[in-house]
C-alpha cells in the first residue's frame, strides 16, 4: 500500500532538522522533520486536515489529519508566540481544511527581521502507525502545493 503524498505547504528551500533553532526540532525527536527556509508569503494546508491548535500568532500549527497522521508546522523557535505582525492567520483551532486551504500570510520583509529565524518552518510528521517508514526531503527547492515532501515509501 502506497503512502499518502505530502506536499510543501510552502514555497523555498528545503534544510535539515540541524539548522533550526529548537533542539527538540533539530534531533527529531518530536517526529520525522524537514525544514523549509519560507520564500513565498502564504503557508497552505499540505492535506485534508483538522486543525487541532494553532497558536494565537500562528506560528505553530498542528494538524490531524486520517490519512498521514499528525503534522506539526513550526515557524521559528518552537515556542507558541502570542503576537507577530510578520503572520496573519486565516484559520483557527478546530476547523476544517482541505489540501490547499491558506492557512498563514506571511510579511516576509518584516520575518526576516524577527529573532528565532521565523522564516525557518519545520515540518513534522507524526505518522500513524503503518506509514513509520517514510523519510523526508531534506534539501532542494519547493513549491507550495506541487513539491513532494516524502521521498522513501517503504512501508
Amino acid at each position: 500500500m502506497p503512502a499518502p503524498s505530502l506536499l510543501a505547504p510552502c514555497s523555498g528551500r528545503l534544510l535539515t532538522s540541524s539548522h533550526h533553532p529548537s533542539p527538540l526540532i533539530q534531533s527529531q525527536w518530536l517526529g520525522h522533520t524537514t525544514c523549509i527556509d519560507v520564500s513565498g508569503n502564504q503557508v497552505f494546508a499540505p492535506a485534508d486536515a483538522v486543525i487541532s491548535y494553532i497558536s494565537p500568532a500562528g506560528n505553530f500549527i498542528h494538524l490531524n489529519t486520517d490519512a498521514l497522521g499528525r503534522i506539526l508546522l513550526c515557524l521559528g523557535a518552537h515556542e507558541p508566540a502570542n503576537k507577530l505582525t510578520a503572520l496573519h492567520r486565516h484559520v483557527g483551532s478546530g476547523d476544517e481544511v482541505t489540501r490547499g486551504t491558506p492557512l498563514l500570510s506571511l510579511n516576509q520583509a518584516l520575518i526576516r527581521r524577527q529573532a528565532n529565524a521565523y522564516n525557518l518552518m519545520a515540518v513534522i510528521l507524526q505518522p500513524n502507525y503503518s506509514f513509520d517508514k517514510l523519510t523526508l526531503r531534506e534539501s532542494g527547492a519547493v513549491t507550495a502545493l506541487e513539491s513532494e515532501l516524502v521521498i522513501q515509501k517503504d512501508i
